[in-house]
């Protein structure tokens, strides 16, 4: 009897050993299925922020950061650059080597000659290239106006 005893309890701990595993298992599962679903939150309110976020607000973020490259780099007064976060280097760095010395955070500053990567961590310029602004045709009035930069490098 002692023996059915000691069975039942060895087999007991061992259904207590693996429901402990199973939980941990779990527990480390939907750790790192939060994780992921942060990071991808992150990233979307990023993007919803740039492109829905306040206006004035994202005006003056482009003044200073416009005024940052002006000590690097010369960009004529007169001149009101288009300034981009790079939100997705990967994406873009498939459709354009220009963005390989890229990453996320940085800025890409378009003037109608120039495209400059502007690193603000680092505050160096990351890399330039010539552009040129391809009028819109007739037909394709109210979309805007694409850049293409010289050899490398195009930005929509």
């Amino acid at each position: 009897m002692e023996s059915s005893t000691s069975s039942s309890s060895g087999f007991g701990k061992f259904l207590g050993f693996v429901c402990v595993v199973g939980l941990i298992g779990l527990i480390v599962l939907l750790d790192m299925r939060r994780r992921e679903a942060e990071r991808k939150y992150m990233q979307i309110s990023m993007e919803y922020e740039q492109q829905n976020g306040n206006q004035a607000q994202n005006r003056e973020a482009a003044k200073e950061i416009v005024t940052k490259v002006r000590r690097l780099f010369s960009i004529a007064a007169d001149t009101d650059p288009t300034v981009a976060t790079i939100v997705d280097v990967e994406q873009l760095r498939s459709r354009n080597a220009f963005y390989n010395k890229a990453k996320n955070g940085d800025h890409l500053i378009v003037t109608s000659d120039r495209a400059i990567l502007y690193d603000p961590v680092a505050d160096k310029i990351i890399d330039v290239v010539p552009v040129q602004i391809q009028p819109t045709t007739p037909a394709a009035v109210g979309t805007s106006s694409s850049a293409k930069a010289g050899g490398t490098a195009s930005s929509k």
